[in-house]
């Protein structure tokens, strides 16, 4: 059986991400959930630093690949999704499958306009 459960960056870190130890937290409360998808809920998350987003990418990669847990980033405002997108381009070829197409969920249509207008 599939379950998905929700994990907050705003109540786990705060409003700002800005270190690699972050991204660890993170993968630590993924680690240790049951459940077989793992929504990151990046609402109220105003910022994240590029070293932030580099090690979340790799971190999330492995630990997809090791654990096989589904992570979805959500609810990503704007400059959140412009710094996650900025690293994935930038990081290493071995991650690029095809299998491992990251996946994005809004909560509201406004988000999704947001973001797409972004791109």
């Amino acid at each position: 059986m599939n379950y998905t459960t929700t994990i907050s960056v705003f109540k786990s870190i705060g409003p700002s991400v800005h270190t690699r130890e972050s991204s660890k937290i993170l993968m630590k409360l993924i680690e240790q959930n049951q459940c077989d998808s793992i929504e990151v809920d990046f609402s109220e998350v105003e910022y994240i630093r590029r070293s932030f987003a580099d090690q979340f990418y790799a971190d999330k990669m492995n630990c997809a690949i090791k654990l096989k847990k589904n992570i979805i980033v959500s609810n990503a405002n704007e400059t959140v999704m412009h710094m996650l997108n900025a690293v994935a381009k930038t990081q290493n070829k071995k991650f690029n499958t095809g299998l491992n197409i990251p996946i994005y969920k809004y909560s509201s249509q406004r988000q999704l306009e947001n973001f797409l207008l972004s791109i």
